[in-house]
């Protein structure tokens, strides 16, 4: 038995710790056990040498200023300011991110002399196997039940029970046929050509042909079937898996990269497909047959079928072993193919920047050891199947050699006619099939169950943003809103948003001022209900807003942002994009009164005009124009806007900003600007600093106060 680590004596600091933290990279950046622990005067720091734990440092905490959590190569480091020079407090690898922001939380209320936050200090794991989980998962693949998978993966087909059950009968029908030609051919060696009944000749001659004919038109209406069903569950696991992505909240999409989710859409379900058309039917026929034959020799003979059948066990023990060596293997493929998407995602949507900066070479590089990295683990996979087909068939051919020497005594001995050990001949030959087809079929299992997994954990995770069961619609929207003690972290442990409070009147425009970091689109994403707040609430119209319909809410809501998205499609489909049924007339109205009627009539497509990926064969003024269109047609009762005139110059800022007069009027509005022609136009302008409202007031009023934050 493995040798526990020795606990870290509490006699190691001078005080008593009132929070420790602790981590795996020393002060050097080697591996090793080290930690901080924070008591009523000090911060220690302290690792494990070979002579036991010692301090290799400690600062009083009233020297201590800003301590904040840095991203480092492979790694991350808990820092400090101390003296006006930053110091490492304790570092990490990038696996322990959570515990050392945990630790930044509990260090920054405890020089501010505040209540200590609640927080994880250890990554996150299995509370079965105690093995790490992965950062955007709560599932431990090592701890998930394979065939609560396969039967989940089933129950898909459950809407289509007709086709399972005629699918059933042609496999069950396809087995006779196939285990029949052995049985017609004892009777042909024994009756026909040893006892000379010509009689019957003709008949199992014909018995023959017509077993064959039929199970060519089973197999036939089989595959087609199959074909059917299979193309409709994996249109039902692609649509269920799409149909949750876009559920999630943003904080789902936060976690992961665009090539992973697209992974997952493509990649793990397009094996769902493969195994559905090919490795089901496959694996259902072929077991069918590895019981059918057997049943068949003991009916015939026991005694030669059980020593015939010797070998099997053992065949069938090392698929079994091989086959959880396989689930990890394929694992590992399916996570470097994530990766590879990722990449390949990254560079083609960075295409600009990697020209501009001459990163071709680099970006070719880091693409090359992603394709490695799959083409490697692929290859493990085939290796393992070369070095382990040859030991199966051998074992498998030993079936035969059993048959030959039990059976062809037998018949010396006159106790087994000649007919029989034909019989047996041809049903081990035909065992050999769905024998030899194990390992694929494991192959194919293993594929499915990894893919299968990957699926169902998106399907599992909970809804961060959903209706509360007593939500209520909001037909008629005035648009008030009011933000009570209101706090928000993506992290649990890194809050962005500290107890905002604010009242903004129905029609009311509001202007968001801050610095970059200051919380001012993070609280726009709260009040579109992007998240939800981890404490307080947000009311809309005097009702908390997560008792308020999402559906409906978001219909009474529009955005413009700084980069506005458009659609690859024509200028006529982004605009209606938030009313597709829009008419002709109500889009071409919308346009104008966004200063967007007269380029677009420009285009020889006119409305029509394909803007391509991401807009890009418009400018921003255009596109920026076109976002504004889109919202005037969605007639939005609360409208965000978020710096639209910031990356235009001054002409088309112009139109813009005619444009944006229009849309406001009559509305309530939230905008994040810093140019004065907008700010001016607010009814109050909210300066947001830390993550806390700093002042509130109009730019007259904010202008007055000379030490403000606002006038500086």
């Amino acid at each position: 038995m493995a040798k526990s680590a020795p606990e870290v004596p509490r006699e190691l600091t001078p005080e008593a710790p009132l929070f420790e933290t602790k981590a795996d990279l020393t002060i050097s950046g080697a591996f090793g056990r080290a930690g901080l622990r924070v008591g009523a005067e000090r911060a220690y720091r302290y690792e494990e040498t070979p002579l036991g734990f010692e301090v290799v440092d400690s600062w009083a905490l009233g020297d201590l200023r800003e301590p904040r959590v840095e991203d480092l190569v492979d790694a991350c480091a808990l820092v400090a300011k101390v003296g006006g020079v930053d110091v490492e407090l304790l570092r990490a690898t990038s696996a322990r991110r959570r515990t050392l922001a945990a630790a930044e939380a509990k260090l920054r209320a405890r020089i501010a002399e505040e209540e200590q936050p609640e927080g994880d200090d250890e990554p996150r794991a299995c509370p079965k196997c105690s093995r790490p989980l992965p950062e955007d998962s709560d599932i431990c693949l090592a701890c998930l039940n394979r065939g609560q998978t396969l039967l989940r993966l089933f129950s898909f087909a459950k809407p289509y029970r007709a086709r399972l059950l005629w699918g059933t009968a042609l496999i069950l029908g396809g087995t006779l046929l196939e285990v029949l030609p052995p049985y017609f051919t004892k009777l042909l060696v024994d009756d026909v050509l040893t006892e000379g009944n010509v009689a019957i000749f003709g008949w199992l001659i014909a018995a023959l042909v017509v077993s064959r004919l039929l199970l060519s038109a089973v197999q036939v209406a089989r595959g087609r079937n199959v074909a059917y069903l299979g193309s409709r569950v994996a249109i039902d696991i692609r649509t269920a898996l799409f149909r949750k992505i876009l559920q999630q909240s943003m904080s789902f999409f936060d976690r992961r990269n665009v090539g992973s989710i697209m992974s997952r859409v493509t990649n793990d379900t397009g094996a769902l497909y493969d195994v559905l058309i090919d490795g089901v039917p496959i694996t259902v026929n072929q077991g069918a047959l590895l019981i059918g034959i057997p049943i068949a020799m003991l009916l015939m003979d026991w005694k030669l079928a059980l020593l015939a059948l010797l070998p099997i066990p053992a065949v069938l023990v090392t698929m079994h072993v091989f086959r959880r060596r396989m689930m990890r293997v394929w694992s590992r493929f399916y996570h470097s193919w994530a990766r590879l998407s990722s990449t390949l995602n990254g560079i083609l949507q960075g295409a600009r920047v990697v020209k501009a900066f001459q990163g071709e070479s680099r970006e070719e590089g880091r693409f090359g050891r992603r394709v490695t990295d799959l083409a490697h683990t692929g290859y493990v996979a085939e290796l393992g199947w070369s070095n382990l087909f040859p030991i199966v068939m051998f074992t498998m051919s030993l079936s035969g050699f059993i048959v030959w020497w039990a059976g062809g005594v037998a018949v010396l001995e006159g106790s087994l006619t000649i007919g029989k050990l034909t019989a047996f001949i041809g049903y081990v030959a035909l065992l050999s099939q769905p024998l030899s087809m194990i390992q694929r079929i494991i192959d194919w299992t293993s594929r499915s169950l990894t893919a299968a997994e990957r699926v169902f954990e998106v399907l599992d995770m909970p809804l961060e943003v959903e209706d509360a069961p007593d939500a209520v619609p909001a037909q008629d929207l005035r648009g008030s809103m009011k933000l009570v003690d209101v706090h928000f972290g993506y992290e649990p442990t890194r809050e962005v948003l500290h107890g905002i409070d604010l009242e903004i009147g129905a029609g009311e425009m509001i202007g968001l001022v801050g610095h970059s970091g200051a919380g001012k689109t993070t609280l726009v994403q709260l009040l579109l209900r992007f998240y939800d707040p981890t404490q307080g609430r947000i009311e809309v119209d005097e009702t908390d807003l997560r008792k308020i319909k999402l559906s409906d809410f978001r219909k009474h809501v529009g955005i413009v942002m700084q980069e506005s998205y458009l659609f690859p499609g024509s200028i006529r489909d982004n605009i209606a994009y938030g009313r597709p049924e829009a008419t002709a007339e109500e889009i071409i109205a919308a346009a104008k009164a966004a200063n967007a009627h007269d380029f677009i009539v420009a285009f020889p497509d006119g409305y029509d005009t394909y803007v391509g990926e991401r807009g890009q064969r418009m400018s921003g003024g255009e596109r920026q124009r076109v976002a504004i269109a889109r919202a005037i047609l969605h007639d939005p009762r609360i409208l965000i806007l978020d710096e639209a005139t910031s990356s235009v110059d001054t002409e088309t800022e112009r139109q813009i900003q005619a444009a944006l007069e229009r849309l406001v009027a009559g509305r309530t509005v939230i905008a994040i600007a810093h140019r004065l022609s907008t700010l001016r136009q607010a009814d109050r302008l909210v300066v947001l600093e830390h993550g806390r409202v700093a002042e509130i007031g109009t730019h007259d009023d904010l202008m007055g106060r000379p030490n403000g934050i606002y006038a500086r």
